[in-house]
């Protein structure tokens, strides 16, 4: 049975992720504690050792990260609740640890909990928090390690040593700068929502490709672009004229 700790200053939301949990879900988890402040959360969690935590991004004036950041160990999992899409959201995404918009759905926290399960086989909770805390250091003004989840468990990179992603229906392959290539189940849609904000740009249908990357443009109908890992691709001709505007940013 895993203790689960609810960390939020707002009561209603409290009471509906409670209300939620129990009954449903009684026979995977209890509610032990709640809590409104950092400083109610750092004390309960000392007392309780939850093996998940329910925490709100935005506690009053502080966050999630700034209580995360104050723990001298972190040995439960994360499920982050937030009413706002925002940055923080970006880096929880980043380090694939699962976030709820708020008002809360039942099906969205059934998939966070089937999601919380298989990755307890994993034991990969600190590290993935610890890749979140480095991609909200203050200065950091977006998030720079992404954690994919692999076959044989998860791994983190660097944003800027991925050259491209390729699509294969609901996998995706990553290649990176060190020749490694990684297949993830994950569609190419998501890492294209991910990776935009880091000049990367889709150039085709099954191609994500890094704009740093890019070592020449060749013309044609739509074109095709040579890597620098020396892979030649072809540019959509819907998505040329896009593609052209976002090099000359560059």
């Amino acid at each position: 049975m895993t203790k689960a700790v609810i960390i939020d200053d707002e009561l209603h939301c409290i009471n509906r992720l409670t209300g939620l949990l129990a009954p449903a879900y009684s026979n995977l988890m209890t509610v032990c504690a709640t809590a409104r402040t950092t400083e109610e959360a750092s004390r309960i969690l000392a007392v309780e050792q939850p093996g998940l935590v329910f925490l709100d991004v935005q506690i009053g004036n502080e966050t999630g990260f700034d209580l995360l950041r104050r723990l001298p160990a972190i040995n439960f999992a994360i499920i982050f609740t937030t009413a706002y899409e925002n940055f923080a959201i970006q880096a929880i995404r980043f380090s694939a640890i699962d976030y709820l918009l708020k008002p809360v759905d039942p099906e969205d926290l059934n998939t966070a909990l089937l999601r919380f399960q298989e990755n307890a086989k994993q034991k990969t909770a600190s590290e993935k928090i610890q890749a979140l805390l480095q991609n909200t250091q203050a200065g950091n003004a977006m998030p720079r390690k992404i954690i994919v989840p692999t076959v044989s468990g998860f791994e983190f990179l660097d944003v800027s040593q991925i050259i491209r992603c390729n699509s294969d229906i609901n996998y995706t392959t990553i290649y990176l700068k060190d020749k490694q290539k990684l297949v993830v189940a994950r569609t190419l849609k998501e890492f294209e929502s991910m990776l935009a904000p880091y000049s990367f740009f889709r150039i085709h249908n099954s191609h994500l490709v890094n704009l740093a990357c890019i070592r020449s443009y060749n013309k044609g109908k739509g074109g095709s672009v040579l890597l620098t890992d020396g892979t030649e691709l072809e540019v959509s001709s819907r998505r040329k004229d896009e593609f052209l505007k976002k090099l000359a940013e560059m």
